[in-house]
């Protein structure tokens, strides 16, 4: 999937816009409006700082997306094509996906659990019941 087209269903589904933290366009930053916590972030990398097999020497560049996620799902998607430790962040909550190789359906999911991870936490009152 194109960074562009994942850009547009953030938007459309979150009413989040991507924030442009560095110089130009290659890395694209998403927060949750209530924590203003990152829920994603598209970036431009190597393939070869993201170790991909064949690319050692390489300065071609991929797409890849961090979303935050439970550890126990992090471990089952990295024995699936397109997960990869997360590229510059924990990657104990975090994975990376690489978007040319995940189905929409897919990137929607991790997004959305992603955005359910980083929202603002209900505070109870002292002394409610549940």
């Amino acid at each position: 999937m194109k960074r562009n087209k994942v850009i547009e269903i953030i938007k459309e589904t979150y009413s989040v816009e991507a924030e442009y933290l560095w110089d130009g366009e290659t890395h694209a930053v998403f927060r949750h409006p209530g924590s203003n916590k990152w829920f994603g972030i598209i970036m431009e990398v190597k393939k070869r700082n993201l170790h991909i097999a064949g690319y050692e020497n390489s300065d071609e560049t991929e797409d890849v997306m961090n979303v935050k996620a439970d550890p126990i799902l992090i471990e089952d998607l990295l024995h699936e094509e397109g997960f990869l430790p997360a590229y510059h962040m924990s990657k104990k909550y975090w994975v990376s996906i690489r978007l040319e190789l995940v189905t929409e359906n897919a990137l929607r999911k991790l997004i959305d659990e992603s955005w359910n991870l980083v929202k603002p936490k209900i505070k109870r009152r002292k002394g409610s019941q549940s």
